[in-house]
C-alpha cells in the first residue's frame, strides 16, 4: 500500500509540474502565435536560394535594370481617351515617387497628408497612413503615358503606331481598352492585403464602377489573396479541427481526464509551432498553415496510443491500482512510442533536405514540435490515468460481474469473439491470398507512378469562379497577358569597331519571333520606341541608321534612359519584356519551354553569337517550384531509407527491416499510382504529404510489432501472435487514423486548393496505411516471413496476454503449420 501511495504521489505530483510548464508555455503559444499569423505574407521569390540558376539570372537582372513586382489594373471603361483612366493614374502617380521624393519609410507625419481636393483622398490617405510613407508606389503608369511617350522625341512614333505596339502588352485588342501599371516598394508589399481593397474602393469612386468590376493581376495580387486565404484556413478551420479531434478523442478513451490533457497538450503544441516560426524569423506562409493542424493530430495520436496502453493494462491485470497500471502502460509503451515519434521525426525532417526556405523550417519546427508534446504527454498522462480511476473502476467491475454471472468459462473479452474473431483468424491461417492480393493492387497502381505530372499553375490553386479566376479571366480578354517574364539577351562588350544596329537586328528578331510565339501576348523592348529603320542607301536613310547607332552608344540619350540596355566590363545586356498568357490547361513548364525554343531559332543565324537567358519572378518562382518538387521527392526517399534503418534496428534483422517497410510503402504507392491513373496532377502540398504521412504510417507499424514480439516472446505461435497483437493495437490504429484524418478533413472545405488537396491526400493516406496494417502487416506475421518480424525492441514476454487464452483451440489445426503454432 506505501508503495502504492508512493507511487500515486510521484505521478500526481509530476502532472502537477507539467500543468506548470503547460501554463508557462500557453503565453509564447497564445501571444507569439498570433503574432505568426498577422505576419502571414508570401513572398515565393525571396524563398528561392541565391545558389539555383533560376535565382542567379534573376539577381543579374536586378542588378542591371529597375525590376518591381507590379499589379495592373483595369476595369470597363478604362479606356485610352477616359478621363477617368486619366483621373485614376494621377491619384495612384501622386503616390509614387519622383525626383527628389523622400523615400524615408518613416516619413513624418506631415509628409502623409493628401490634399482633401484630390479624387479619391479619402483612401490615398489611409494608403499612406497605412504604409507609412508618403510615397509606397516606385512606379506608376498606364497605357496612354507610355503611348504618349512614344510619340515624343526619340522615338517620335504616331499613336496609332504607338498603340499598335503596345496591344496586348498594355492595350487591348480593341486599341482602346487599357490598364494602369503599379509598381509597389517593400513598405506596400508587406500591408498588401488591406492596400489593395483601399485601391479597389479608389477606383471605385473616381471611375464611378462598382468594386467588382475592378479586375487586379499581378504577382502582388495573387499574393495577396494567397495570404487571405492562408489566414482563412487557420481562422475558420482550425476551431472546428481542434474540436472535432478532442470528440473522437473522447468517443474512443470515455475519460474526461485523459481527453482534456491530451486535447489541452495538443492546442499548446499546436500554438508552440506557430511561436517557433515566429521566432525563426521566417514569415508564416501558404507552405506552414498545415504545421499547426498537422502537430495537434500528432500529438492526439500519441496520446491516444498511450491511454490504450494503459486500458489495455487495466483489462490484462485488473488486479492493478490505476497507478500501478499506469506505470505498467508507460514501461510498456514508452518505447514503441519514441520509436514511433522517431520515425514521424525522420519523415518530417527529411523535408529540411529541400533546398525551399519555408520547407526546411517547416521540417525543423514539426520536428521539435512532435517531440515536445510527446515529452509533456509522458508527463501529464500518467496522474491523468490515475484521475481516471471511477471510469477504469466501472469498467474492470462490470467485467468481473460478467465473468462471474456466465456459466462457461470466456477466456477472452467480448469483443474478441464471434464471426469478426472467426474470419480474421482464419485469414491469418491462409496469409498468402492477402498478401498476394496486396502485392498484385500495388504492382497495379504503382503503373501510374511513370504517369504522374506535376502542377505549379498558380490559378489552379483557387475554385473555378473564385474572384481572383474571373478577374483573370476578364482582363485576359479585354486587354491582354498578365504574368511578366524577361528575356536578358547577352552581347560581348561594344567596341568602337562594332555596329550597334547588327545588335539592334539581333532583337528585333528577337521581339519579332517572340510576339509570334502562343504563350506570348504582349512584347516590349527597345525596337519599341524606335522608328522602322530605313534600308535604302540614301543620305536620308543612312543619316537615320547613323543617328539611332549614336542613340545605342549613347547611355545619356532619350534610348539610353528607357532601361532597356546594360552594360558592364564583361557584357552588353539588352532587355526584353513578355508579357505571357496564364496557362489553363498545360503546365507552365510547357509555354516556357515553347518561348526558349523560338528565341533559339530567332539568334541561332546571327554572326553575333549571342546568348539568352529567361528570367522574371513568374520563372523564377515556376522554376523553383519544380526543383522543390524534386527535392520533396527525394526527401521522402531519404526518409523512407532512414525509416526502414530504424525498422532494422528495432526489429533486429535486415530481412524483417525490409519486410515491414513494405506495408508503409504501400499507402504512397497505392494513393499517388491511383493519381497517375486518374491523371490528378501533383502540387507542393501533395508531394509533401508523402513524407509526412510516412511519418505517421510507420507509427501503427511500430505499436503492432511490438505487441507481435511480446507475443512472440511469451512462446505463442504466429498466428496467435498476430492476432492478438492485432486485438490489442486494433481499435488505437483506427482511433488514431479517426483522429488524423477525419480532423485534417474539415480543411477540405477550404475554397484554397492546396489546403483542400493536403487534406483529403493526408486522409486516403492514412487510410491506406491502416489498411495496410490491419490486412497486410498481420498477414506477414502470420506467414514464413513473420519469424523475421518477431524480434522487436522492447518486447514484454512476462505481459499477461488475455486476447491469447492458452484455452482457446485453434480455428483449424489443418491449416495451422509447425513454424506458426
Amino acid at each position: 500500500m506505501g508503495e502504492e501511495r508512493s507511487l500515486r504521489t510521484r505521478y500526481m505530483r509530476r502532472m502537477a509540474v507539467g500543468a506548470v510548464i503547460l501554463a508557462i508555455l500557453a503565453v509564447p503559444a497564445i501571444v507569439h502565435s498570433r503574432a505568426a499569423i498577422d505576419g502571414l505574407l508570401n513572398r515565393p521569390i525571396d524563398w528561392v536560394p541565391d545558389s539555383l540558376p533560376e535565382k542567379a539570372a534573376f539577381n543579374d537582372l536586378a542588378r542591371r535594370f529597375v525590376v518591381s513586382e507590379v499589379v495592373l489594373i483595369s476595369w470597363p471603361g478604362a479606356t485610352v481617351d477616359s478621363e477617368s483612366l486619366r483621373q485614376v493614374t494621377d491619384a495612384f502617380d501622386s503616390l509614387a515617387r519622383h525626383a527628389g521624393d523622400t523615400i524615408d519609410a518613416q516619413a513624418p507625419p506631415r509628409e502623409l497628408n493628401v490634399d482633401p481636393s484630390m479624387p479619391g483622398a479619402t483612401q490615398l490617405q489611409a494608403i499612406r497612413e497605412l504604409c507609412g510613407n508618403a510615397h509606397p508606389f516606385l512606379n506608376v503608369k498606364s497605357g496612354p503615358t507610355v503611348v504618349a511617350q512614344m510619340t515624343e522625341a526619340p522615338s517620335s512614333l504616331s499613336e496609332v503606331s504607338a498603340i499598335a505596339r503596345l496591344k496586348g502588352f498594355l492595350i487591348g485588342p480593341n486599341g482602346e481598352q487599357t490598364c494602369v501599371v503599379v509598381s509597389l516598394d517593400d513598405a506596400a508589399q508587406s500591408h498588401r492585403r488591406d492596400l489593395f481593397p483601399l485601391m479597389r474602393s479608389l477606383i471605385a469612386d473616381v471611375a464611378q464602377v462598382d468594386q467588382s468590376q475592378v479586375a487586379m493581376v499581378g504577382g502582388p495580387r495573387d499574393g495577396a489573396d494567397v495570404d487571405a486565404a492562408s489566414i482563412r484556413s487557420i481562422n475558420v478551420f482550425a476551431p472546428p479541427s481542434a474540436v472535432l479531434a478532442a470528440v473522437i478523442c473522447f468517443i474512443c478513451l470515455r475519460s474526461i481526464p485523459l481527453t482534456l490533457a491530451i486535447t489541452v497538450i495538443a492546442v499548446i503544441g499546436e500554438g508552440l509551432v506557430l511561436a517557433l516560426v515566429y521566432y525563426t524569423g521566417t514569415p508564416m506562409n501558404a507552405v506552414l498553415i498545415v504545421l499547426p493542424p498537422l502537430i495537434f493530430v500528432l500529438t492526439i495520436s500519441a496520446g491516444i496510443h498511450l491511454s490504450n496502453y494503459f486500458i489495455d493494462a487495466s483489462h490484462e491485470f485488473p488486479e492493478l491500482s490505476p497507478s500501478q497500471a499506469a506505470r505498467r502502460a508507460l514501461r510498456a509503451g514508452i518505447v514503441p512510442c519514441f520509436l514511433a515519434t522517431g520515425t514521424t521525426v525522420v519523415g518530417l525532417g527529411s523535408l529540411m533536405l529541400v533546398r525551399i526556405e519555408p520547407i526546411r523550417v517547416f521540417g525543423f519546427v514539426s520536428s521539435i514540435g512532435v517531440l515536445s508534446t510527446l515529452f509533456l504527454l509522458l508527463i501529464v498522462l500518467p496522474g491523468a490515468m490515475i484521475l481516471s480511476r471511477e471510469w477504469s473502476e466501472r469498467k474492470l467491475s462490470k467485467r468481473l460481474k460478467y465473468r462471474e454471472s456466465d456459466q462457461e468459462p470466456e477466456p477472452g473479452p467480448p469483443h474478441t469473439r464471434g464471426p469478426v474473431f472467426n474470419w480474421v483468424r482464419t485469414r491469418l491461417s491462409r496469409p498468402w491470398p492477402i498478401i498476394i492480393f496486396f502485392l498484385l493492387l500495388a504492382g497495379s497502381l504503382a503503373s501510374g507512378l511513370f504517369s504522374l505530372e506535376t502542377s505549379v499553375n498558380l490559378l489552379r490553386m483557387f475554385q473555378p469562379g473564385s474572384p481572383i479566376r474571373n478577374e483573370y479571366a476578364w482582363f485576359e480578354e479585354n486587354v491582354g497577358a498578365t504574368s511578366t517574364a524577361e528575356l536578358l539577351i547577352r552581347f560581348p562588350p561594344l567596341q568602337e569597331q562594332d555596329n550597334p544596329l547588327d545588335r539592334l537586328e539581333v532583337v528585333r528578331n528577337v521581339h519579332l519571333a517572340s510576339i509570334q510565339s502562343e504563350p506570348v501576348g504582349g512584347v516590349i523592348s527597345a525596337i519599341s520606341f524606335i522608328r522602322t529603320l530605313p534600308s535604302g542607301r540614301s543620305l536620308s536613310a543612312s543619316a537615320t541608321r547613323a543617328a539611332v547607332a549614336k542613340m545605342i552608344r549613347d547611355e545619356e540619350s532619350g534610348l539610353g534612359q528607357l532601361g532597356m540596355i546594360s552594360r558592364d566590363e564583361d557584357s552588353e545586356v539588352w532587355r526584353v519584356t513578355l508579357r505571357l498568357w496564364e496557362p489553363h490547361d498545360v503546365d507552365y513548364s510547357v509555354s516556357l519551354e515553347q518561348i526558349r525554343e523560338t528565341v533559339q531559332q530567332a539568334i541561332e543565324e546571327s554572326t553575333l553569337h549571342p546568348t539568352f537567358t529567361l528570367t522574371g519572378p513568374a520563372v523564377v518562382v515556376h522554376e523553383a517550384q519544380i526543383v522543390l518538387l524534386g527535392d520533396l521527392f527525394r526527401s521522402f526517399l531519404t526518409a523512407f531509407a532512414v525509416v526502414g534503418v530504424v525498422m532494422v534496428f528495432v526489429l533486429r534483422s535486415l530481412r524483417g527491416g525490409l519486410i515491414a517497410m513494405i506495408p508503409n510503402l504501400f499507402p504512397t504507392v497505392a494513393l499517388f499510382g491511383w493519381m497517375g491513373l486518374r491523371q490528378v496532377p501533383l502540387d507542393i502540398g501533395s508531394v509533401m504529404s508523402a513524407s509526412v504521412a510516412l511519418g505517421i504510417a510507420v507509427d501503427d507499424t511500430v505499436h503492432l510489432l511490438s505487441r507481435f514480439g511480446s507475443r512472440r516472446a511469451q512462446g505463442l505461435g504466429q498466428i496467435r501472435a498476430a492476432h492478438g497483437a492485432l486485438a490489442q493495437c486494433g481499435w488505437a490504429m483506427l482511433q488514431t487514423t479517426m483522429v488524423c484524418g477525419l480532423s485534417l478533413m474539415v480543411y477540405w472545405f477550404s475554397d484554397f486548393v492546396p489546403t483542400s488537396q493536403f487534406a483529403l491526400l493526408m486522409f486516403g493516406l492514412l487510410s491506406a496505411a491502416l489498411f495496410g496494417d490491419v490486412f497486410l502487416l498481420p498477414s506477414l506475421m502470420a506467414s514464413p516471413l513473420g519469424h523475421y518480424l518477431a524480434k522487436t525492441v522492447g518486447s514484454d514476454p512476462k505481459a499477461r496476454l488475455e486476447h491469447d487464452d492458452e484455452s482457446e483451440p485453434p480455428v483449424d489445426a489443418r491449416r495451422i503449420t509447425p513454424h506458426q503454432e
